[in-house]
């Protein structure tokens, strides 16, 4: 599938699971709630096989950039806290829970910064070593 079908595709089962479930919401809200995580979980599916490519696409941009794998595996983890964050605090937020969705946007955020950490590590010891005129390498 290219891009675009990806997207029609999509959209079309979002929309069509939302007005579902707004219809649905009245008379059994829990169906409504199973709905929406069956859409969520579906449109999911879709963009998995788009992964591949993408992986591959920042593979090529780090090889030129003279980064390291371990970059690539920092980014894909942040990628997937912060898609996996988005969902959970989503389906919170659909079940009315917007205080548990405000927790799980926290924890994405601490995450992120304690991947984060390594990296900022790594340049500071970059800065460091510039600052005190030593060759930089990669």
């Amino acid at each position: 599938m290219n891009i675009t079908e990806i997207l029609v595709a999509a959209v079309g089962l979002l929309l069509c699971a939302a007005l579902l479930a707004s219809v649905l919401r009245a008379q059994r809200p829990e169906l409504a709630v199973c709905l929406s995580l069956l859409a969520g979980v579906l449109v999911v599916g879709l963009l998995l096989g788009q992964i591949a490519p993408l992986a591959a696409t920042v593979r090529r941009m780090l090889a030129a950039g003279g980064l390291t794998q371990g970059s690539l595996a920092v980014v894909l983890r942040a990628a997937g806290i912060c898609l996996l964050t988005q969902i959970a605090a989503d389906t919170c937020r659909d079940a009315g829970e917007t205080a548990l969705a405000g927790k799980a946007e926290l924890v994405g955020r601490l995450l992120l910064l304690l991947l984060a950490v390594p990296l900022f590590e790594d340049i500071l010891t970059l800065v460091v070593g510039v600052v005190n005129g030593q060759a930089v390498t990669g």
